[in-house]
């Protein structure tokens, strides 16, 4: 009954998947060793992920340039990133990450990158969460924009081409597990993709469209993480999402720490305060603002805002299942010193800070965990594919301090770009993907003519997910709401992979997104199922305790005998020398 069939053939040295500043440093950098780069970006250029519309008051670069304090170093960056991470990153990828990333900054100065400068020349560099002095660099509050922006200008000049609207969606390997193409789907034409390429790089960042809210745009779906979960490599840390406050009409604006130093006065559906006999004696609303950064966090006093968002969002909502948030009176003055940024875009997207009442939510912004990477190049156990930025695990744990988000996508783009473009080159007959390009296609068409007469629909599907996550695995979680997204998930899958949903060629791209939406939520519930205990963004209703003892320790997810399986992992905690 199906169609379906490869449409076009597309050789390439590198593939990149993902369009942000990960992927963007990693095509550039693959250019430049000498590599014929293509990049497959899953929807419009510069218009979607998390790079290309990224907003916070305080977003930023960190690098350890000395220009905010000269005593600032890279190995004060290595130390304060090693303490946030809590025993739960990789010493060695911090350790470069800490020293490289000056390099990455000069590096977006040569191609023209304005960051913000001081009087005297040097560029502006401010104070971020577990930072010892202030090493962040930015450009006007989008300093993610700014960075992708220079490094598409510069790809364009080198010819670099963007497949906009392309899927990837499964990685062929040989016997030997190496990397011989790519299937993609063309959202626009509908056609089928097969890229001859022994070398991929996954810089196609994190997973927050499988929440009901999320930042950025709904396609980050978790492809990256699903289909190195389907190759078989682990994934770690995945139970540390990074979620926190936002408005939710009529567009999501992330509302950062400077924002809460504004005490605004936060109401439910029924009009009346979130925090009502909630705070315990003692504690009052004013502490809990000023403790208040992004994302959530079980560290302090700031625990009360997100979770009482969440159980008034529950209990009494507003009509969007939100809160309502409106600026207190007499602090126009303090609004304009903490977040005029903030003011000033909620205003374009139709929200006056001065006169509108407006309804905010929980939502997801970023995932800590991730592939778990080998080394420095972003290297797997899959010869030939390569993970950088967020896609990858192994440098943010339960936290991680502001401005290395960014870094790690200039670092580690720039270091899968490179590597992958030197094995490119050592290869010595170009891949052949025909015969296992063939096997999966037969199975696809196989799983079409199955689900022919499914009468289940996809695109509510989605939404289930979406909604069950906003539900069950938000900031509260707890083994009641855990395990009835778990149940939800499974039973889910069985249903689609059996052909109770209805799926025909038009809807075949969405089925497999569908699918890559699944194994990730099932993945982050897993892990946050399994750790029974609360620590920083993981919060356990019934195990509200840290517990050093027993919990000091990554939990990773992996496929074994076409099972989701987990066990541990316990990271050194200190870098090992070598020489």
């Amino acid at each position: 009954m199906s169609k379906q069939r490869i449409a076009k053939e597309i050789d390439a040295d590198v593939l990149v998947v993902g369009g942000g500043g990960a992927a963007a440093r990693a095509a550039l950098s693959a250019k430049q060793a000498g590599a014929d780069v293509r990049m497959a970006v899953k929807s419009q250029w510069l218009k979607s992920g998390s790079t290309a519309t990224a907003f916070s008051e305080l977003l930023s670069i960190a690098a350890a340039i000395g220009h905010g304090d000269e005593r600032d170093h890279p190995e004060i960056h290595y130390s304060d990133t090693m303490e946030s991470g809590e025993g739960f990153i990789d010493p060695e990828l911090v350790w470069g990450l800490a020293h490289e990333v000056p390099d990455r900054i000069y590096d977006l100065i040569d191609l023209g990158l304005e960051f913000d400068k001081q009087p005297n020349g040097k560029l502006v560099q401010g104070m971020s969460d577990y930072a010892t002095y202030p090493r962040t660099c930015r450009v006007n509050g989008v300093t993610a924009r700014h960075i992708l922006a220079i490094l598409a200008k510069r790809l364009k000049a080198l010819d670099v081409p963007v497949d906009e609207d392309m899927m990837i969606f499964d990685i062929l390997t040989d016997a030997d597990k190496k990397v011989t193409g790519a299937l993609g789907w063309h959202r626009q034409t509908q056609e089928i993709v097969l890229y001859r390429t022994p070398a991929v790089i996954f810089a196609c960042g994190g997973s927050h469209g499988i929440y009901k809210y999320g930042v950025g745009t709904p396609d980050m779906t978790g492809d990256g993480y699903a289909m190195a979960y389907q190759l078989g490599l682990p994934l770690i840390n995945m139970e540390f999402v990074q979620i926190g406050p936002a408005s939710l009409f009529p567009s999501i604006t992330l509302l950062s720490g400077p924002v809460w130093k504004t005490n605004p006065e936060l109401t439910n559906g029924k009009g009346e305060s979130i925090f009502k006999d909630i705070l315990p004696e003692g504690v009052t609303v004013e502490e809990v603002y000023k403790e208040k950064v992004f994302p959530f966090s079980v560290s302090n006093v700031s625990f009360y805002l997100d979770t009482s968002i969440q159980r008034e969002s529950e209990n009494h909502p507003t009509p969007r299942g939100g809160v309502w948030y409106k600026k207190r009176p007499g602090t126009d003055d303090l609004i304009e010193s903490k977040m005029p940024k903030t003011k000033r875009v909620l205003k374009s997207k139709g929200t006056d800070l001065d006169k509108d009442a407006f309804e905010i939510g929980l939502i997801s912004q970023c995932n800590n965990g991730g592939v778990q990477i080998l080394n420095m190049n972003g290297e797997t156990a899959i010869a030939g594919l390569y993970v950088a930025g967020e896609t990858a695990g192994g440098l943010r744990g339960p936290d991680r301090p502001g401005g290395n988000s960014l870094a790690e996508g200039q670092v580690f783009g720039h270091r899968t770009g490179t590597a992958s473009a030197q094995y490119a080159k050592r290869q010595t007959t170009k891949p052949d993907p025909q015969l296992q390009a063939a096997d999966r296609m037969d199975s696809y068409r196989a799983w079409l003519r199955k689900s022919a007469h499914g009468t289940k629909s996809i695109e509510k599907a989605a939404d289930s997910v979406r909604d069950m996550m906003h539900r069950n695995c938000l900031v509260i979680r707890s083994e009641q709401r855990l395990s009835e997204a778990w149940d939800f998930l499974c039973g889910l899958e069985t249903d689609l992979m059996s052909g109770k949903y209805h799926i025909d060629d038009s809807l075949f791209a969405k089925a497999k997104e569908l699918h890559h939406m699944i194994i990730t939520a099932k993945i982050i519930v897993l892990s946050a199922r399994e750790r029974k205990e609360s620590r920083s963004c993981h919060y356990r209703e019934d195990f509200p305790e840290k517990n050093d003892r027993d919990w000091k320790k990554s939990i990773r997810v992996q496929c074994s005998e076409g099972k989701m399986t987990t066990d541990y992992y316990v990271w050194p905690t200190r870098r090992i020398l070598q020489g």
